[in-house]
């Protein structure tokens, strides 16, 4: 389990999915093929859906018309983070060649070898970043300025709500984390939606609010993303005998591991324990944040 893929200790551009021979995968797994600044061809197994995300953020940079480029880097030990970059249109043709030998004799030309090693000097400040970004994602602390990131938006009595607890748990642990909106079923009313959730110990659930409360959570989330340019995720948390919806920041890692859970969630209809460490750090922060906001009110 886990998001990130674990292979040799390099940073590595991702040229193209490979099968080898009649190997046999798991179907969330893939193997892909990939090159090193040295201009070394080697193929790793990784999860699919690392590539996936990397195949988004690829999306993201052509629909602005960019050329581009995916590259693996390593942000501890084992551990690797897919992201893509900006190429220019030379490097993009001596990408296409490169992929072009690999496949047909598995070497790199000798003349094409320098484009490798420019491609990931350019990826060096966004693979700092990510690293930095990792690091911080381990410590399970709020930062001095969470008690901004918490917007309360309204107090809604508990009664009102309708929460759909399994039998193995008598009730969640607050605060819950809005992972996505679910499609109705014969038990939803017009005004309710579904959601999914994750509680403080990391089960996931489906909960049942008022259609009104998510609407105005998520529009609120997405004008604080905007202006602050960052990435967040709605909070669900029980104060003084009400649920208040508000919202707290996510690194890239969180994110992740959030999209994960819900990933697994989508394929198998449960959820999947133990949860990564960086979800962990999603759920200390929470708490924190959550604490931290009710201390100021």
């Amino acid at each position: 389990m886990g998001f990130f893929s674990r292979y040799s200790h390099k940073e590595v551009i991702y040229l193209t999915p490979v099968q080898v021979g009649d190997e046999q995968l798991p179907k969330d797994k893939i193997r892909i093929l990939h090159c090193d600044a040295k201009g070394n061809i080697e193929s790793t197994v990784i999860e699919n859906s690392v590539y996936q995300l990397a195949r988004s953020y690829v999306e993201e940079l052509e629909s602005a018309h960019k050329h581009c480029a995916i590259l693996s880097a390593e942000i501890s030990p084992g551990k690797s983070v897919p992201y893509a970059i900006e190429v220019s249109s030379e490097q993009v043709y001596a990408l296409d060649s490169i992929l072009e030998h690999a496949l047909r004799t598995g070497k790199m030309p000798d003349i094409l070898k320098r484009y490798p090693k420019e491609i990931i000097r350019l990826g060096e400040g966004k693979r700092k970043e990510l690293r930095a970004q990792y690091e911080q994602a381990r410590i399970p602390a709020v930062s001095r300025g969470t008690p901004e990131v918490l917007q309360r938006l309204a107090d809604y009595p508990e009664g009102g709500i309708d929460v759909a607890i399994p039998i193995y748990k008598a009730e969640y642990h607050y605060p819950l984390i809005i992972l996505k909106r679910l499609p109705q079923n014969e038990q939803t009313q017009p005004n309710e939606q579904r959601l999914l959730i994750l509680d403080n110990d990391g089960d996931l659930a489906i909960i049942r609010v008022p259609l009104e409360i998510i609407d105005e959570a998520e529009k609120n989330l997405e004008e604080w993303k905007r202006e602050n340019n960052s990435d967040g995720c709605i909070l669900y948390s029980r104060h003084s005998g009400s649920l208040i919806m508000s919202h707290m920041e996510l690194n890239e890692f969180q994110r992740i591991a959030l999209d994960i859970i819900t990933r697994h969630f989508e394929e198998t209809g449960r959820g999947e324990r133990p949860i990564s460490r960086d979800a962990q750090a999603v759920l200390a922060k929470a708490k924190a944040v959550i604490s931290s906001g009710h201390e100021q009110s």
